[in-house]
């Protein structure tokens, strides 16, 4: 089944005493525990907070906080290397409000004379984008003198990212004033939103909050871009609940919004906290959004509310993107992670479940998708053993839709059977690069070579592969191949 990975709160530092290589050998060996049994991620979400950041008034904070950064994306390109064979675009990133430079931006503000007071001044400093900072220390107003040196205090992360995306094929180019990037998963099948929910977050006004009209901006994007998925996933960082003494957790409205919208169910971390919530709104009807919340990677133990320990997610979704099951991963002995068997969790697990996507009436999408999904599982567990499976015949007579987890589990039992008949009948034009190689492969293996030219001259083989099928074309012309 289509599984992930949820990381959250690395808080990366020289301080931390668990250094990259430790925190690595410690996830990649429980997920291989895991795995015994489930499958393994194939992609990651990484909910923000990458590093400690640097105290106020620090020297050469600028240095540290771009070393912080070299340590984050160490550990999450590592994680890549290991589990997702290097494919960045598989990976997914969000800033929190520990990415944010409270230096850099406490030399962006200025006090405010005292007779200069706005009359409502609540009103100035609740304003969604606002310049009014209140500091409660020293009893005084401050106002944003310099725009371009506040929007810097996200510089270092900025930097970070756009160097871990270089060259990496994603539905829009990384930006960092958009408020949101987007990323295809599983084939294409999940869509996920990246927010940034540190919008106006700084070292006097600790909010939560999206710039306005970000999620709309991305809903007409999605519309515009024509993706059509079958998750539509958000990520953002901070929580949607907390205490009333708090004001750092997102306004739930922002999040019902997104429901609204369309959005199935959303990744958090910031509380250090695992969790799960199910967010109904009554739009169209009423929809129910599911919304996950990560534990800390990488807290130190006194930022951990009290009894929890570091933690991480996995969410193993099911074959046709309607329901999943959240497992959490625990620190216990030697700095090694395990189930979490605690609370609500007594069996290391609990199911979530979202609105199913909507056909053009407006009704739940239903093509016999219990059946699609029963088979999936049958043949993703045969490939899993190395044998064939009758499944694999049933489900080629459902044609499960291009960019859909079923196909992607066809095509691999299709494969292990050696049907290369069927890959050639069925997955071509080809809706993927893996797609494009396994005709490639089925055409050679028939001695087709019209079929094989018409690979090559699509432009859809990796280039990486392309080279190998045009020498193994021409061992094919010299056998007489058709």
């Amino acid at each position: 089944m289509p599984t992930l990975l949820h990381l959250s709160d690395l808080h990366r530092s020289k301080a931390d005493p668990l250094d990259n290589d430790t925190l690595l050998a410690s996830l990649l060996s429980d997920i291989d525990r895991y795995a015994l049994t489930s499958e393994r991620p194939e992609a990651l979400i990484v909910s923000g907070d990458l590093v400690q950041g640097v105290g106020v008034g620090a020297a050469n904070f600028h240095r540290e906080m771009k070393q912080q950064y070299e340590v984050a994306f160490d550990l999450i390109g590592r994680l890549c290397e290991e589990l997702l064979e290097g494919d960045r675009s598989r990976v997914v990133v969000v800033p929190g409000n520990h990415d944010i430079c409270w230096n850099t931006s406490i030399s962006s503000v200025e006090p405010v004379v005292e007779d200069r007071y706005p009359t409502f001044l609540k009103q100035g400093l609740s304003e969604r984008d606002g310049m009014l900072r209140w500091s409660w220390d020293e009893r005084r107003l401050y106002r944003v003198a310099d725009k371009e040196a506040y929007e810097r205090r996200l510089e270092a992360y900025w930097e970070g990212v756009e160097g871990f995306y270089a060259g990496v094929d994603l539905p829009l180019p990384i930006d960092r004033r958009r408020g949101f990037n987007l990323f295809q998963l599983f084939d294409k099948a999940m869509v996920v939103a990246a927010f940034e929910s540190t919008h106006r977050n700084d070292h006097l006004r600790f909010e939560a909050e999206l710039a306005t009209g970000v999620v709309s901006r991305c809903s007409l994007e999605l519309r515009k871009l024509k993706l059509n998925p079958s998750l539509l996933a958000a990520v953002w960082h901070h929580s949607i609940h907390g205490p009333p003494n708090k004001d750092d957790y997102l306004n739930i409205e922002t999040v019902t919004e997104m429901a609204g919208l369309g959005f199935q169910i959303g990744f958090h971390g910031h509380q250090h906290l695992a969790d799960s919530t199910d967010l109904s709104v009554s739009v169209g009807g009423g929809s129910t959004m599911c919304v996950v919340s990560a534990g800390s990677l990488c807290a130190g133990w006194t930022d951990l509310p009290r009894g929890i320990n570091r933690q991480y997610n996995i969410v193993r979704l099911d074959a046709d993107l309607t329901s999943a099951t959240l497992h959490i991963r625990e620190m216990v002995e030697g700095s090694q992670f395990s189930a979490m068997r605690r609370g609500r969790f007594v069996d290391g697990e609990v199911p979530l479940s979202w609105s199913p996507k909507l056909n053009a009436a407006g009704q739940p999408a239903k093509s016999d998708e219990k059946r699609l999904n029963e088979l999936t599982f049958a043949i993703e567990e045969a490939v899993r053993r190395r044998v064939t499976s009758p499944a694999t015949g049933e489900l080629l007579a459902l044609k499960p839709a291009t960019g859909t987890y079923p196909r992607k589990v066809l095509l691999s039992g299709l494969q292990l059977a050696s049907d290369w008949q069927a890959i050639r009948n069925n997955f071509w034009p080809s809706g993927s690069p893996d797609e494009a190689m396994a005709v490639a492969e089925a055409a050679y293996q028939l001695n087709d070579i019209g079929g094989l030219d018409a690979v090559l001259l699509s432009g859809q083989l990796p280039d990486a592969h392309s080279d190998d099928f045009k020498v193994r074309r021409e061992m094919l012309s010299m056998r007489g191949g058709r």
